[in-house]
């Protein structure tokens, strides 16, 4: 086993549970559209826009739930790594598209988290290859 394949062995538990924990977080959206819109996104609260905006909290808080569960069940690591990092980088490229535009400003620690998240996770496939699941490797004693 390569250095990397043993950080990546070593690491996709917990950093899988804190970005997921993290994505979960956008559940919020669903439960307090008229609350987050504003404190979270900073973008005012438009409340013909109500279900489209707990729709994408649903949807995204139960990827970071997903996410969590990836890190525990490592059957679930491909599916989910996989899906989460082609729905980050589409978040990452609708930023980057409308980087010119005033409403970006709420969406730039969103955009951090889904940048780490799709780089680590091509790492995680470059390195681990396809042999799945992958086994964790627990980190050294001492």
């Amino acid at each position: 086993m390569t250095n990397l394949e043993r950080f990546f062995s070593r690491t996709f538990r917990p950093f899988y549970l804190l970005t997921g924990a993290g994505t979960a977080l956008i559940g919020l959206f669903a439960l307090f559209p008229a609350w987050a819109m504003p404190n979270i996104a900073r973008l005012p609260y438009l409340v013909e826009y109500t279900i489209i905006i707990q729709h994408w909290g649903m949807m995204v808080g139960l990827m970071g739930l997903f996410m969590m569960g990836a890190a525990i069940f490592p059957a679930w690591r491909f599916p989910i790594a996989l899906y989460s990092a082609v729905e980050k980088a589409g978040m990452v490229w609708l930023v980057l598209a409308n980087v010119r535009q005033p409403f970006v400003a709420g969406f730039w620690i969103p955009f951090a988290i889904d940048l780490t998240v799709v780089a680590y996770t091509i790492g995680y496939f470059v390195y681990g290859g396809f042999e799945f699941p992958v086994r964790d490797e627990p980190p050294p004693r001492g």
